[in-house]
Order: structure tokens, then C-alpha cells, then sequence
């Protein structure tokens, strides 16, 4: 039953789609000597790593006769390019060319025109639609059948509230090998112990606190010592810029609630207040959070990080977790124009979630230079491996990148969605063109999951194809929908450094959904969700994989060595260049590779790279749209809808498309 309503909602995401497209890729022309060739959309047979086996119509004119039609069957290699939304095709390689109606002693040369006029070829096409036509979602979700999805501990306040997250009991450190101040190492907030007066301050916001004991609780003040004041001014100093400053906080001074595991929390400005959505659907109009009331069934549902929970009560309630096939079917019907529409990505048979369904699963490729894509890895001491269940491969657990030892006595690391290899476990490190094959049965329960979403497609003497989907940066799909994370909570390491894992719950992680549909995770940073701006440490919170193999430094308890906590948070990355000098770069959150200085050769798919031009229709010799089925017999579309089919040196009408 779920795969018909995936099929049928595909079926209008794809009309969706062709009705908003604003570049027309197809048909195509290039200008030989003697003719002009016009080759149609492609129609996939074989689609295995980044090795495409196609065919398409085209038809040759030579302007003065009556254009000569005919299929041709190709092979190639694919690049995609996510952020454009683009698929490239190169290194075409032609196999065969048919040509119903050419006189026999035409054919040869035919053949042989086609074969000359496609070396050099390579072709762009809109990325959506090329993986709607050969189908490669699987909405059986191989890799996503055990995400955890017990319910976190969630926290509901009626009043301004910060959610205070300490990676269990508070670790200090000095600062700066001075013994007057210590810091919290294992959190993101500002949190620092003066030993004059042995109390611990917390600076969120422009606002301050002060305690005894940092999981307890927390007294506003209005300034602290000045010494701690300055110690915050030079923190602001080196943070990375977040994109979501807390601009628009409450002018009373919220209060703290500190948990020392993962953990929600969601708030109203007072008692909840309702407004009807759709029928008995009404959301809570005086909070941030997706709260969903449902008064058929006096049930609140609310969406934390992919995922549904419910409960009867808001206040002291007891959740639990609701899977998406499970949900009230009115889900489905609440309005693509209410302001709650959103949700509806994480309503199974919606378009829009078959649309991140579609987004998940496609991927963002490169070539990679064998010789000049390096990696720096480093560990807290000598490195450390555990078993990983269910493999032949065990995990590094002190450093904060992903690296397996495998059966083959080899290390092999993912860093920034490229596999390297080295017989070290501390290196040196260089690209690789394989991974063990128990790679892809690590489980969801293990810190290093996603790097079974990095993959190689193919490779040379000097290059690598690779690519990543969604998994990798911790988006899964699961019974028809995106999660964020795991659900499972990794065991943080402690050492000479701390190095904290990915988390699923306590950043507010929610999904929102461009005009291209491209769908992806952003963190509700500020009042009401998990922090009240920066603090020190030197590693990624919350961010899975990419987070955690930048090479962007290790902090450890280093103070000033600042970090993006996540990916999805912020738009910059800050590099140490000097001691306590930091420079800051710009981070492409939709195409990682972007991110590397050097080793990537190709990531985009620049259209004006093409050199098949989009054909202008006009009346005349020129379909409007041209298929070739698997024998080589040749139909045409035109303005209209209506098909034809080439025979006897005419377009005859027919009355079904030939794709049924």
C-alpha cells in the first residue's frame, strides 16, 4: 500500500514539476557541416553507479530535404550538481544508431556522421527529473529501518526559556593554563568558573547567570566581575558568525534549563492558544515550535527532527512516538496554503514529501585528483579502536574524524565525502578507490553510519568519481519521510580533549524546503530552542560526518580554537591560522566539496558549458518532443499532447502515449 501511494504521488510531483520548470533543456541542437542535428530528451535503460546506458531520437536536416529521424543508443558517465539541480553527461560513448527510414547504402555513413559528431560530446539536464525517470528512490529505506525514535526528554515552559545542554557531568579546564578561571569543555554554551569566588557564569544572549553548580540552577544577574565580562568580549571576538543571531529575543530574561543528555524543548508565551489549520486540526499560534492540536482525538502532535510525537498533554506529558504511516490521515489534507504547510514534508504521499524523499536520495558528485587531495587526521593519544556490530571493521573513538580499520589490516577514512586509505591508523593518508564491503552493513547504533553514504562510481591512474547523499550530513529516509539523525545518542570521548559525537535531539533541527525543492535541516538556534549563542570548544556539536572531518583544527581544551558546532548552523567556518589569530571562509552547505582548497577538479555542471544548445521550437520540421522506444521505432509529441508515430515517412496518430 505505501509503495502505491509512492508511485501515485510521484506521478504528480512530476506534473508539479514539468509546470514549474523555467529552463527548457530539451530538445537540443548542434551544428555539423552539412547538417543540423537536434537530439531529444534521453530515455534511461541501465543506471549503475555513475554509468548510464541510454537511448534518445533525434533526427538530422540538412536544410533543403526532409529531415532524416532516427534513435541512437549511448553510454556515459553522470556528474550531479545538487545545488544547481543539474546532471551532467560525459564521456559519451555511441553504440548504436538506427535509421528506419534512410535508403540502405545511407546508413553506413550515417552511422559514422553520428559516431564523429558525438566525440566531445557531453549535456546537461535537470537533476529531479532524470532520477524520477529511472526510479532509484527506495522507499523500502534499506539503510533507515533502525533509527531510533524513542522519545527524547522533553521540556514544555509556558515563559521565555534556554535549554542549557552539558554532555553529561561538567568537565573544566583551565583557560589558557591559568588557574584563576576554568571553563565547562563538554558544552556550546559560554559557561566559566572564577576561583575567587568559586561561582560559575553564563553569558546567553546579552543576558547573564550565575550558580554554584552548573547542572543546577541558575540565577539572572544584571553584569558580571568584569574580568568574566572580558573573558566573554574576547570569546565574541573569535566565534563564528551564526546566521541566527538572537535578534528578536524576549525582553524578559528567560531561564535556564539544564539537561546533561540530548533533549527538546518546546514553550508557548503563555497558556497555548489555538487557530484552526483544517476540520479538528488546529496549531499553537503563540509558540515556534510545530505543535499540532487534534480535537477529534484531544491529542497534541509536534515534529522534532523528522520525527511525530504526541501526547495529551503538553505540560508534564507523556510522549510518545508516532510513526508516519501512523499519523491521522487529515494530515494529509491540511492546506498547501496554510501557514502549516511545511509540516507536510513529513506527511508520507504528500508531494512535498516525495519531493525530500526524491532530494535524499540523490547525489552530489566530483572528480577527485588522486595526488592532490590530502587529509590531516589527529587523535587524543594513541589511537583507539572499538568492533563495530554486525562487521568486519572496527572505529577510531578519539578523534574526532571518521576512520574503520578493515579485515584487510588497511585504515580507511572519509573526509569531507572522500575515502582515503593508509596502512597507519595515523597515516599518511591518500585517496582510495575502494572501501571494504562491510562498510555498508555498519549499523545506525555506530558514531561513523553515515560514511555509508559516501560512494566511488569509478576511477583512473589519476582521478576518482565520487559522491555523497544526504545520509552522509544525517538526513535518512525513513517510511517515506527525512529524519534527522540517528535517534541514537554516541558516547562522546574523554581524554587529554574532549570530542563530542553527532546528536539528533537538543539543536532544534528542523526541515524547510527551497522553490527548487531542495529540502534540507536548519537549526532553531536562539530563544526557545537549545542555546543563547556561542561557546568554546574545539569540536562540531550536533553536525553528523562533515561536521567532523573539515580538518579544521582540533580544540580539545585549547579555549580559543573555535569551531562551526554544525554544518546546518552557520554560514562560515573559522580556520586557526595563528595562535589565537582565526580567519573565516565560506561554508557551501549544499555542495561540500566546495569546501576543499584543492584536489576537486569538477563539482558544478555549468550549463554554458553545454554545447548542445536548447532548441527554440518553432513551426515547422522540428517536434516538439521525440521518444524512442526500445526498438528504435520513433513516436513524437506535439503542443498539444497528442502522440504520433513515425511510419511510412509519416507522422500517423495514435491513441495512447507509447510510455504506457
Amino acid at each position: 500500500m505505501l509503495k502505491n501511494i509512492f508511485v501515485f504521488s510521484l506521478f504528480f510531483l512530476a506534473l508539479n514539476i514539468q509546470a514549474q520548470d523555467v529552463i527548457s533543456y530539451w530538445p537540443k541542437q548542434i551544428e555539423l557541416d552539412d547538417f543540423t542535428l537536434t537530439f531529444y530528451q534521453p530515455e534511461p535503460e541501465r543506471y549503475e553507479g555513475n554509468r548510464l546506458d541510454a537511448r534518445a531520437a533525434f533526427s538530422l536536416y540538412d536544410g533543403e530535404h526532409l529531415p532524416v529521424f532516427g534513435a541512437i543508443w549511448f553510454t556515459c558517465k553522470v556528474q550531479t550538481d545538487t545545488k544547481s539541480n543539474e546532471v551532467h553527461f560525459t564521456d559519451i560513448q555511441v553504440v548504436n544508431a538506427n535509421f528506419p527510414e534512410a535508403k540502405a547504402e545511407n546508413i553506413e555513413r550515417l552511422q559514422l556522421l553520428i559516431a564523429e559528431a558525438s566525440q566531445g560530446w557531453h549535456f546537461n539536464s535537470d537533476l529531479h527529473r532524470f532520477f524520477e525517470e529511472i526510479q532509484t528512490i527506495n522507499i523500502n529505506n534499506e539503510y533507515s529501518e533502525d533509527l531510533r525514535n524513542n522519545p527524547p526528554k522533553i521540556y514544555y515552559s509556558k515563559e521565555p526559556a534556554v535549554l542549557v545542554f552539558i554532555d553529561g557531568d561538567p568537565i573544566l579546564a583551565n583557560i589558557s593554563g591559568s588557574e584563576l578561571y576554568q571553563y565547562v569543555v563538554n558544552t556550546p554554551q559560554f559557561i566559566v568558573k572564577s576561583s575567587s569566588d568559586q561561582q560559575f557564569y553564563l553569558k546567553g544572549g546579552n543576558w547573564w547567570y550565575t550558580s554554584t553548580d552548573p547542572t543546577g540552577s541558575w540565577k539572572p544577574i544584571e553584569t558580571p566581575p568584569s574580568h568574566i565580562r572580558q573573558l566573554a568580549e574576547k570569546a565574541t571576538e573569535l566565534k563564528v558568525k551564526s546566521n541566527t543571531e538572537d535578534k528578536n529575543g524576549p525582553e524578559k530574561q528567560p531561564k535556564l534549563i539544564v539537561t546533561k543528555e540530548p533533549a527538546e524543548l518546546i514553550q508557548t508565551m503563555g497558556e497555548p492558544e489555538i487557530n484552526q489549520i483544517y476540520e479538528n486540526l488546529f496549531s499553537v499560534t503563540n509558540s515556534n515550535d510545530e505543535i499540532i492540536f487534534d480535537s477529534y482525538s484531544d491529542t497534541y502532535f509536534i515534529l522534532i527532527s523528522g520525527r511525530w510525537y504526541k501526547t495529551k498533554k503538553l505540560e508534564r506529558g507523556l510522549w510518545s512516538s508516532v510513526a508516519p504511516e501512523d499519523l491521522p490521515d487529515i494530515f494529509k489534507d491540511i492546506p498547501p496554503s496554510s501557514s502549516f504547510a511545511h509540516v507536510r514534508l513529513s506527511v508520507p504521499g504528500t508531494p512535498e514529501s516525495v519531493s525530500a524523499a526524491l532530494d535524499n536520495g540523490i547525489p552530489q558528485t566530483a572528480v577527485v585528483d588522486r595526488y592532490k587531495t590530502k587529509m590531516l587526521l589527529e587523535y587524543d593519544g594513541p589511537p583507539q579502536f572499538e568492533a563495530i556490530d554486525g562487521t568486519a571493521l572496527s572505529y577510531a573513538v578519539n578523534t574526532g574524524g571518521s576512520v574503520i580499520q578493515g579485515p584487510d589490516s588497511l585504515y580507511y577514512a572519509v573526509d569531507q565525502a572522500i575515502w582515503f586509505t593508509s596502512e597507519s591508523a595515523t597515516g599518511p593518508w591518500i585517496v582510495v578507490d575502494h572501501f571494504p564491503n562491510d562498510v555498508r552493513k555498519i549499523p545506525p547504533s555506530c558514531p561513523v553510519f553515515n560514511m555509508k553514504f559516501v560512494h566511488i562510481y569509478d576511477f583512473t591512474d589519476e582521478i576518482v568519481y565520487v559522491g555523497y547523499t544526504a545520509g552522509y550530513l544525517g538526513a535518512f529516509l525513513y517510511h517515506g519521510v527525512v529524519y534527522y539523525g540517528t535517534g541514537y545518542r554516541y558516547k562522546s570521548w574523554f581524554g587529554d580533549k574532549y570530542i563530542p559525537r553527532p546528536s539528533t535531539y537538543g539543536y532544534g533541527a528542523k526541515k524547510k524546503s527551497s522553490g527548487s525543492s531542495n529540502v534540507q535541516f536548519y537549526a532553531g538556534v536562539g530563544y526557545g530552542g537549545p542555546m543563547m549563542g556561542m561557546g568554546y570548544g574545539g569540536y562540531g556539536y550536533g553536525g553528523y560526518g562533515y561536521g567532523y572531518g573539515m580538518g579544521m583544527g582540533y580544540g580539545g581544551y585549547g579555549m580559543w580554537n573555535q569551531m562551526a558546532y554544525n554544518q546546518y548552523y552557520y554560514q562560515g567556518q573559522t580556520v586557526m591560522v595563528d595562535h589565537d589569530v582565526v580567519e573565516e571562509k565560506p561554508i557551501d552547505l549544499k555542495n561540500i566539496y566546495n569546501n576543499r582548497s584543492e584536489g576537486i577538479i569538477r563539482t558544478e555542471t555549468a550549463r554554458r558549458n553545454d554545447p548542445l544548445k536548447p532548441v527554440i521550437i518553432k513551426e515547422g520540421n522540428t517536434p516538439h518532443h521525440m521518444y524512442a522506444d526500445e526498438e528504435g521505432d520513433l513516436f513524437r509529441q506535439d503542443e498539444d499532447g497528442i502522440w504520433y508515430e513515425r511510419r511510412d515517412s509519416g507522422w500517423n496518430k495514435i491513441a495512447e502515449s507509447p510510455k504506457n
